[in-house]
Parts: C-alpha cells; sequence; structure tokens
C-alpha cells in the first residue's frame, strides 16, 4: 500500500500530526520503534500555553494533575523566587499515560500504527519515498515526516545531525507517593520546586509533584559547559540533589532510591528542517527549548505546522523541497526570536544565575508581571517584552543600592 504520509515516531510530535492528517482524511502511517504504553525520560510539566494550544489533552483527561504554586531555589539555598496563583502555573503529565492518549487519539480517526520496527534506511523513489525497516519489510509513502528523537535516522538520511556538544543531558525517576505524603510535602498546590546548579551542575535540578507520583530530577546543559572543565558525574549529582531534598523536608527521608532513568535532547535547531518529500519535527529537527529543556509543545506545535503543510502539498500536488520550505517559514515565523534569544542565554548557563534570582527576588512588581504571564495563552514568552525591561531597571536599582 502507499501511504499518504508516513511518519517515523509516535511521541508527541509524530502523534499530533498523525492525528490531524488522518482527521483530514489523508492515509498515515505512524511508526514507532517500541510498543505502546512506554515511557520517555522527561519530567512530564507542561506550561499552559500547551493546553491552551491543543484544547483536545484536557477534553481527552490527558492531564494528570496542576500545580499553582512555582518556587526556583539558588545554589547556596539562600534565596528563592515565589510564584503563586490562584490558576493553574503547570499542568503535569505521566509520559506513558500522555503519549499512548496522543496515539490512541491518531489512531481513532484513522492513522494507523505500526510498532516495533527501526527505520534502517530510505531512499527516494520516482513518486514517493522507501522506508526499509529493521525486519526487513518495506514501507512507502509520499511524504516522510521524521519525528524520531534527538538521534533521528530521518534527520540523518537528509544529511542533517545534532551535534553532540549542543544537547542536554538529565537523569530522574518518577516515584509513586500517596497522596497524603504529597499534599503533607507539597500542600494542596502541589508545589513544584527548582534548584539551580545543585552541586555546581551548570543546569537545575527540579520537583514535580503529581496526583500519586513525584518525578525528581537533574539536567546539564552540554553546550554552556567550557570544554576543559571535567563533567560533572550526573549520577552522583542526583544522589546529592536527593540529599539536599531530604535536608530542605522536600522529599520523604525513607524515599526509596529506585534504578534512574537518562535521556538527551538537542539544544541547537537543525540548519534544515525539510528536504524532497520530507519534513523533520520536535527532538528530530532540534526543536527544545535551548534553556529549559522543554520540548512537549514544541513537538506538539512542530507536529502541527508539518500537518498542515503536508496537506496542503498533497492537495496541490507539489512535494519537493520548495512547496515544503513553507513548514520552515512558519515555524521561523513563530519561534525563531524567541530560540535564538534562548540559544545565547542557554550558553550562559552557570554565569551569574543566582544573582539573577536575587535581582528578580527585590522586584515585587517584576514578579508580578512574570507571574500573570505563566497562564496566559502565550506563556512567558508573549509577555518578555514587558520582562525584559522591568529586569533591567530592576538590576539598575540594585547596584544603585550597592
Amino acid at each position: 500500500m502507499l501511504y499518504d504520509v508516513a511518519i517515523v515516531g509516535a511521541g508527541p510530535a509524530g502523534a499530533t500530526a498523525a492525528k490531524l492528517l488522518s482527521e483530514k482524511g489523508i492515509r498515515a502511517l505512524l511508526l514507532d520503534k517500541t510498543t505502546f504504553p512506554r515511557d520517555k525520560p522527561c519530567g512530564g510539566g507542561l506550561q499552559m500555553r500547551v493546553l491552551h494550544r491543543f484544547k483536545y489533552l484536557e477534553e481527552n483527561n490527558l492531564i494528570d494533575s496542576y500545580s499553582t504554586t512555582f518556587q526556583i531555589h539558588t545554589s547556596s539555598n539562600t534565596h528563592h523566587l515565589d510564584f503563586y496563583h490562584t490558576k493553574p502555573l503547570q499542568a503535569m503529565v505521566l509520559r506513558k499515560n500522555f503519549d499512548e492518549g496522543l496515539v490512541d487519539l491518531a489512531t481513532r480517526n484513522g492513522a494507523v500504527l505500526q510498532c516495533g520496527n527501526t527505520v534502517h534506511d530510505m531512499t527516494k523513489q520516482k513518486e514517493a519515498m522507501r522506508l526499509i525497516l529493521s525486519d526487513g519489510t518495506m514501507v512507502e509513502s509520499r511524504l516522510i515526516i521524521g519525528a524520531d528523537g534527538t538521534w533521528s535516522t530521518i534527520a540523518k538520511k537528509i544529511g542533517m545531525k545534532q551535534g553532540c556538544d549542543h544537547i542536554g543531558v538529565s537523569v530522574y525517576n518518577e516515584y509513586p507517593m500517596n497522596p497524603e505524603t504529597i499534599r503533607k510535602l507539597y500542600g494542596d498546590e502541589r508545589g513544584v520546586h527548582i534548584h539551580l546548579q545543585p552541586h555546581g551542575l551548570v543546569g537545575y535540578g527540579w520537583v514535580f509533584p503529581k496526583k500519586v507520583h513525584v518525578n525528581i530530577g537533574v539536567v546539564e546543559f552540554r553546550q554552556a559547559i567550557n570544554p576543559i572543565m571535567e563533567k560533572k558525574n550526573l549520577q552522583m549529582n542526583y544522589a546529592q540533589y536527593l540529599q539536599t531534598l531530604k535536608k530542605q523536608n522536600l522529599i520523604p527521608h525513607n524515599l526509596n532510591v529506585a534504578t534512574t532513568h537518562g535521556g538527551a535532547f538537542p539544544t541547537c535547531p537543525m540548519k534544515r528542517m525539510t528536504a524532497d518529500r520530507v519534513l523533520l519535527c520536535g527532538d528530530a529537527g532540534g526543536l527544545t527549548n535551548p534553556m529549559t529543556g522543554e520540548g512537549i509543545f514544541y513537538a506538539m506545535c512542530s507536529g502541527e505546522m508539518a500537518a498542515n503543510t503536508a496537506i496542503k502539498a498533497l492537495e496541490n500536488d507539489t512535494i519537493d523541497a520548495q512547496s515544503l520550505q513553507g513548514y520552515q517559514n512558519r515555524w521561523n515565523h513563530e519561534f525563531y526570536g524567541d530560540f535564538t534569544l534562548m540559544g545565547r542565554l542557554s550558553k550562559r548557563w552557570g554565569r551569574n544565575v543566582d544573582r539573577l534570582i536575587e535581582i528578580t527576588c527585590g522586584d515585587k512588581k517584576l514578579i508580578d508581571i512574570i507571574c500573570q504571564a505563566i497562564p496566559k495563552p502565550g506563556g512567558v514568552q508573549k509577555d518578555k517584552w514587558k520582562i525584559i525591561p522591568r529586569f533591567l531597571l530592576a538590576s539598575l536599582k540594585n547596584r544603585l543600592k550597592q
């Protein structure tokens, strides 16, 4: 069978694209190397703008819980920045349930799901692209969407490759916890905690309380590390971080430390996300926030944009690189400015981060502007031109006091 679109990778990017395509009657094939349900390396925290843009997430009960308070701690733990709101500041998901739910939405609308094989090769035919799977079978499709993660095979086949010096690396675990313990430790608000540069790490640690789980992890941003510096042992740093959390009474003292999980994500977009009959989405396109590692929002947005581009290209029967360039143009129009700014800032992880928090703590209006922006459809990024001038003013006032 010749498919209209074959999507490699059934994570949030691929499943979003498959859902939209199948709703339009496009013959879509969704491929993934593992079977569902399956877990992914992730904290499971979603910014609220994800829910504003993709309203069907809440409508289909894919959200596990919400947090209405947020606390950011300096590395010295001498200052902490508090955000409180009557509205949720962050949504939480269990990736095993969330990803399976997204795939179910796609197949419910007619997308075909095939699991258990990796893509071994991709070749161009006269009127289609041919995928050769690890079991030797072949799939032909008029268009390919590569959503197969950081080390994407599809990206490599079109000459794109993620550099090892522009990645974030994380170690985490998700601990089952009874609701009463969660309420005692994090309140009814299920308060989120972020610790900047714990034990010298060029990155941060997180505590994400959910309904009956708490996700705890650390992340390091390789692009901000001086090459001559010795890389941190993340497993050791994670163990130290757990001890810090116990001292702060943020986790039970008798918490049983289970085997950790780890993963890597890109911190730099690919220079090119399109080729003849091929589009790259999510981590495969390097579309992860280089400052925080947030990936689900950008994955789903890129899947949406790729699907819309594919629908138009198929309708017009123009599936060459030039006609697909509209996908990258749409992405650049909406996100290029933010990614450029965050990319520059991400290289400064580890430099004066505590100082930035101290300055922000001293300006109540700045805190209010940020807090009011978080639940909005555009999030903090939309209000950055309110936040940046206010921060500069707060910084100036801070200097004059010294």
